[in-house]
């Protein structure tokens, strides 16, 4: 898709992040990695932005804006693909306590020793680690890795495999095509309607229930509250 990267360069932003309430961060195209980390006084993107041309280039940017209580760090790259390629490939230190709202298109995904967070992703891959707070997560397609969530997870899916291991709770309300596999949940592992692709859940302090499901097998042990799952998978 981004075969012709023939020009590149470096962007970089930041801002103090006194008095910030919310972090806004959106990617396009490129790679997007977000990490935490604890005390920051400043909200800091670095990345490289690259195209087809060097008009291309002169568009693809990184942008940082304030308003009221609220950052905002935008990729911004030219709309119309038909004349050529741009993506940005960023980094972004955010402070580890301060709730993101997080907005990717294209490109993996990586977010580390956050506080709450709000992620809707594109298509490719996602790994989030190490959340205090709460996580919702609404995502096309591509596999979803979730590690160490201290609140609850609340997602959906389009397509893709999807990994919880370590969570407050556990909540899909919708996913489509794509394995399933969740351990170490403190209290329920609810997920509402899921199509194709297996299902595994192990070692939850609360009760496991399982709406409308597609094909595919459906395992689980270790629930300590009730299991309610359709009727053929009942055992």
């Amino acid at each position: 898709l981004f075969g012709d990267c023939s020009v590149s360069e470096k962007r970089n932003v930041a801002a103090p992040t006194a008095g910030i309430t919310r972090i806004v961060i959106i990617g396009r195209a490129g790679w997007l990695h977000i990490n935490g980390r604890r005390g920051a006084a400043q909200v800091t993107a670095s990345g490289t932005a690259c195209a087809s041309s060097r008009d291309r280039l002169s568009e693809t940017k990184l942008v940082i804006t304030r308003s009221g209580s609220d950052i905002r760090i935008e990729a911004v790259t030219p709309d119309n693909e038909m004349f050529g390629s741009a993506k940005l490939d960023f980094d972004v230190v955010v402070p580890d306590t301060i709730p993101l709202v997080v907005e990717d298109g294209s490109g993996d995904l990586t977010i580390d020793n956050v506080g709450p967070a709000e992620v809707t992703d594109g298509s490719g891959d996602m790994t989030i680690r190490n959340v205090n707070g709460n996580l919702s997560v609404h995502d096309g397609s591509g596999d979803m890795r979730l590690d160490n969530v201290s609140g609850d997870v609340r997602i959906t899916d389009g397509s893709g495999g999807i990994e919880v291991h370590g969570a407050g709770s556990v909540d899909i309300g919708n996913d489509g095509s794509g394995s399933v596999e969740i351990r170490n949940v403190k209290r329920d592992v609810h997920i509402g309607n899921k199509g194709s692709g297996s299902v595994d859940v192990s070692d939850v302090g609360g009760n496991f229930r399982l709406g409308n499901k597609g094909g595919g097998s459906v395992t689980w042990q270790r629930v300590a509250g009730h299991v309610d799952v359709p009727e053929r998978y009942r055992r």
